[in-house]
């Protein structure tokens, strides 16, 4: 089984710095950022992921990556980091970014901006709960395994489009937050 270790860490951030993201002009859309949060586990690296508050009147009770709208004038870059500290807690100097994936659009509207960012030591979330139920944390090895990512089809006003699924125990991690997934995924296995 492929092994997500510090080696495997040096090796990404090369990755992710040696190639430009794909940066999609749409001013009409949205704009978003989000943080893919890289926490140590002890043994390795684990990703974060929040489940968002089931009283939201977007995206309610889907598992997601810490992020949210970009304020006026704010670097996207600015936006994930905010969002991360208002969202569970992270204080940006725990925050190093080490690279930024390809922009997504969503069904929604949103143009979005992720960020892959390590947190330099274990911390106590402080959720915000108004949008955030829980946190939790997926051993990166653990969605590396044969069986991942299933893709089913999902239907989105009367059109069906594939979708990756991620299961880890009781949780299922797919929509915007699967595709942002397996896109760092791919950039993972070209590091162990």
């Amino acid at each position: 089984m492929p092994r997500f270790d510090d080696t495997s860490l040096i090796r990404l951030r090369a990755i992710l710095a040696a190639r430009p993201a794909i940066d999609i002009d749409a001013p009409k859309l949205k704009r978003a950022a989000v943080l893919v949060p890289l926490v140590p586990n002890g043994s390795g690296w684990s990703l974060l992921f929040s489940l968002r508050s089931a009283t939201l009147a977007a995206h309610s009770g889907q598992i997601a990556f810490p992020g949210g709208g970009v304020e006026a004038g704010e670097p996207l870059e600015a936006a994930a980091v905010r969002e991360a500290h208002e969202e569970v807690g992270i204080a940006s100097d725990r925050i190093e970014l080490i690279g930024r994936l390809d922009d997504l659009v969503t069904n929604s509207g949103f143009l979005v901006a992720p960020f892959v960012g390590i947190i330099d030591e274990r911390v106590d979330y402080v959720l915000q709960a108004s949008e955030v139920e829980e946190v939790f944390e997926v051993p990166i090895e653990a969605l590396l395994t044969p069986d991942q990512p299933e893709v089913r089809y999902v239907a989105f006003r009367d059109k069906k489009y594939p979708a990756y699924f991620y299961r880890h125990e009781q949780h299922e991690i797919w929509g915007l937050t699967g595709r942002i997934l397996k896109h760092f995924l791919d950039f993972v296995w070209r590091s162990v």
